[in-house]
């Protein structure tokens, strides 16, 4: 089953917790809270090196920045966003598909 990521990140920022922007998704890794984080196809590269070198599953999408802003009702753009409760969205069904495929 495939995942509609603007559904599922519109119902996690609606009923979950996320930590928006680079900078707080920064935070939120540091802090232990981040379960799965989304980069926007052009995340600025300083911000997504930071983000790859932690171990938390993270997924790039197809979305650029102005577009994941868009998708997720704001209206500034966003880079990455961070997931530290989903709420009722399927989007840790992509970070149990990211952890998967890293075993792989």
């Amino acid at each position: 089953m495939e995942i509609d990521i603007a559904k599922s990140l519109r119902t996690a920022i609606k009923d979950g917790k996320v930590a928006i922007g680079a900078k707080e998704t920064l935070k939120a890794i540091h802090s232990g809270e981040a379960q799965l984080v989304i980069l926007a196809s052009n995340c600025p590269d300083k911000y997504k090196k930071a983000i790859e070198q932690s171990e938390t599953p993270k997924v790039e999408v197809e979305f650029s920045s102005v577009e994941l802003g868009s998708l997720s009702g704001k209206p500034f753009i966003i880079s990455a966003l961070s997931v530290i409760d989903s709420g009722s969205s399927d989007l840790m069904e992509l970070r149990e598909k990211e952890i998967s495929d890293d075993r792989s």
